[in-house]
């Protein structure tokens, strides 16, 4: 059964949170019938990101074989063959597709569902290898998150929370390719090809304009009188200190290489009880100021 988890990386399934901000932001976090919903759509894009998932895994085999973590997943280290990871691919997708089937969820949800998957096969196939391009992809895939959930909602996302989301999305999938490359050094090429188009001091630069758009944008959200207005709230421009501790704190691991290097964002959360605590706080105190106060 773990083998499998770890097959299905339902650890990564965290990311799919993204789908709840918007609940949060539109006041709409306490409508039970709502919340159940928002949970029925994170579990089918879940499933739908680990059918992603299990093919990247598929092509990248051989290249995980040459990652200190990424060495250990079942299909690289072998544990999993290739056809039961086809099988299981399968089997996610198709629970992902009756369960929308089963669901009262718009088709504006499947839309995006889609979507998703179609820019995924073709990131895994091809645009990984897109040096830039990929970049893009990987948080536009966090900004897709935030649409579903509005979808689900049927509210109009902010272009302030979208803005927030793709450049820390951005930030973060920059700070994982630098430990990539710090980490394998003269194998790095071989294990992510698209990696010999960056070099560390090019991608430091990307992290720092990444987390200053990031911190910016926050920043006026946080003081814009008209979200103010709507959240009922004028607090939460203090918020914004919670969110540059998280950013300056993943700059720090990524420059002092700690956690043996680790770049991934989903591990080092798991990893970091800064980090992680950091996260836990900035969600309590928004919920606290927006729903208690």
């Amino acid at each position: 059964m773990k083998t499998y988890l770890q097959l299905l990386r339902v650890k990564s399934w965290i990311k799919n949170g993204f789908l709840f901000l918007p609940a949060v932001f539109s006041l709409k976090l306490l409508d039970q019938h709502l919340m159940f919903d928002l949970l029925l759509g994170f579990l089918i894009f879940s499933l739908s990101s680990s059918f992603i998932y299990l093919h990247n895994d598929l092509k990248d085999a051989p290249q995980d074989a040459l990652h200190p973590r990424k060495r250990n997943r079942p299909i690289a280290s072998g544990k999993v063959s290739r056809g039961n990871a086809l099988l299981a691919s399968a089997a996610v997708l198709f629970a992902a597709l009756m369960l929308f089937y089963f669901s009262a969820l718009p088709s504006s949800f499947l839309g995006l569902m889609v979507s998703y998957l179609t820019v995924n096969l073709l990131y895994v196939f091809w645009l990984k290898n897109v040096a830039l391009l990929e970049l893009f992809v990987v948080a536009m895939n966090f900004v897709l998150r935030v649409l579903a959930g509005c979808a689900i909602l049927a509210v109009t996302p902010s272009h302030w929370i979208l803005v927030v989301t793709f450049f820390l999305s951005f930030l973060m999938v920059v700070v994982k390719r630098k430990a990539e490359i710090l980490q394998l050094d003269a194998k790095a090429k071989e294990h992510r090809s698209v990696l010999a188009a960056y070099s560390v001091p090019f991608l430091n630069t990307l992290v720092y304009i990444a987390a200053t758009i990031t911190i910016t944008a926050y920043l006026l959200y946080s003081i814009d009188p008209k979200v103010m207005l709507n959240l009922g709230s004028e607090y939460l421009i203090y918020s914004s200190l919670l969110v540059f501790l998280g950013i300056i704190r993943l700059i720090q691991i990524s420059e002092m290489q700690l956690h043996e290097g680790e770049g991934d964002p989903t591990t080092l959360l798991f990893k970091d009880p800064i980090l992680l605590g950091t996260v836990i706080t900035w969600m309590c105190y928004l919920i606290a100021i927006i729903y208690a106060f």
